[in-house]
């Protein structure tokens, strides 16, 4: 019952917030608060879901289905949350845990500690001027920057959407690690002889876990938050393509089922990461 309430209070925060535009918005000067335009569109939309259709949206000119794009462009948008979220974990764990003994490593971490000042907005956009000067050296198109075409490719995408997590839990793992590296039980599990590998997994990895899991949430929240700037800029057929229409006016309908899509697909991801990482574990921690 409890999840009940959360989805429907999920709901209607969406509602709020897509509905932000049209109830406060400013008429020659004047500011105007009208709530009554956010009842009339959501109890349309309503209306619209209880009969089992999502309402329709403007692509430039044409109209299109919602329930028809909803669930291409959802497997666009899980693609790259999934992949780049899986990326930050795997290069967290890998390099800032079970390389971080090796010199090169500890190099690297500080090279990603001078790039994690640098805002993520703008590493997303000096790498599409990094491809844009590679197409110009090259002639070899990586990106698509037409509104009236879309992506080229989707490792790209994935690549940009992975560096801020990435930078992110890399730090987070690193510095418990060099916490948990100090402890007593560390050094005598060490002075035992027990080898380096199955330290880091039968005792340093168990006591990381519980803030890497912690720091999961902040993960896909930041990969979301870049999920906006990369699937606009770099135009990815993916739920925000029903926020951001382009050539279009903003419309409610389409931007409740995009943000609300891309809430639940963070939802999932989430757990298919836990999944992920418990099948690590009986693999290699528990075998």
């Amino acid at each position: 019952m409890s999840y009940v309430k959360q989805l429907v209070g999920m709901f209607f925060l969406v509602i709020a917030v897509c509905g932000g535009p049209f109830m406060l918005y400013t008429v020659k000067e004047e500011i105007v608060f009208a709530p009554e335009e956010v009842v009339v569109r959501t109890v349309y939309l309503i209306q619209q879901i209880a009969t089992g259709s999502l309402g329709t949206y403007y692509l430039g000119d044409n109209e299109r289905s919602i329930a028809e794009d909803i669930l291409p462009f959802a497997f666009s948008t899980f693609e790259l949350l999934f992949s780049s979220v899986c990326i930050a974990v795997v290069a967290s764990l890998v390099f800032g845990l079970f390389l971080q003994r090796f010199g090169m490593v500890r190099q690297l971490q500080k090279l990603l500690n001078l790039i994690s000042t640098i805002p993520d907005f703008i590493l997303i956009f000096l790498s599409i001027l990094a491809a844009i000067s590679f197409y110009k050296m090259t002639n070899i198109r990586i990106i698509t920057l037409s509104p009236t075409s879309d992506s080229a490719n989707n490792w790209f995408p994935i690549t940009l959407l992975s560096i801020g997590p990435t930078i992110f839990l890399m730090k987070v793992v690193s510095l418990k690690y060099v916490q948990i590296g100090g402890e007593d039980y560390i050094k005598t599990a060490l002075a035992k002889g027990m080898g380096i590998w199955h330290v880091l997994v039968q005792h340093v990895y168990k006591n990381i876990k519980p803030f890497l899991l912690a720091d999961l949430k902040k993960t896909i929240a930041i990969t979301v938050a870049n999920l906006f700037i990369v699937e606009y800029l770099l135009n990815v057929v993916g739920l925000t393509r029903f926020i951001f229409s382009k050539n279009a006016p903003y419309q409610f309908n389409s931007a409740v089922m995009g943000l609300l899509g891309i809430i639940l697909l963070s939802i999932l991801v989430y757990f298919l990461i836990r999944l992920v990482l418990y099948l690590f574990e009986r693999a290699v921690v528990y075998k």
